[in-house]
């Protein structure tokens, strides 16, 4: 009779212990997984001081370098957001909207890594930009430079 009501003891024990670790592994993957705006805000903040300085020392190249990574991480996030859970009709035409840029300069510096599958997908989802549209944004004149290269190949020496 004791050894039924030690035997008890554990299997309950273990069920009440089993029930506290799923409760607190959740609660502590739910915290990870939302972080605080103000902290990615502060993050952010940070990384934007970090381009500040290169391009005020004149280290473009870093800051160009630096900035392109992080173009990458973000559009490979996008993808990767899309294939759980694909954005509805009207989010997926503000997404488009505001990654044509983002397109477009991928076409001038073409990004390399190991999620170039998944964001030449998502950006194969976003339209074109209008080349004949009037634009004063530095994507768009970037753009406008490497359309006037592709057309002043010729075959005259």
């Amino acid at each position: 009779m004791k050894i039924l009501k030690l035997l008890s003891l554990v299997i309950v024990a273990l069920l009440v212990g089993a029930w506290l670790g799923a409760w607190h592994t959740s609660r502590a993957m739910g915290r990870m997984q939302f972080a605080k705006p103000e902290v990615d805000m502060a993050f952010l903040t940070s990384q934007e001081s970090q381009w500040a300085a290169f391009l005020r020392l004149g280290e473009t190249n870093q800051a160009i370098s630096d900035l392109e990574k992080t173009i990458g991480i973000q559009l490979a996030a996008i993808a990767g957001w899309e294939s759980v859970a694909p954005p509805d009709a009207q989010t997926q035409k503000k997404l488009g909207g505001f990654l044509i840029d983002a397109k477009t300069y991928q076409k001038s510096y073409p990004i390399a890594g190991a999620d170039t599958p998944q964001i030449t997908a998502l950006l194969a989802t976003v339209p074109d930009r209008d080349p004949h549209s009037y634009c004063k944004s530095s994507v768009c004149r970037l753009d406008d430079l490497r359309l006037a290269k592709l057309q002043s190949v010729t075959n005259s020496p």
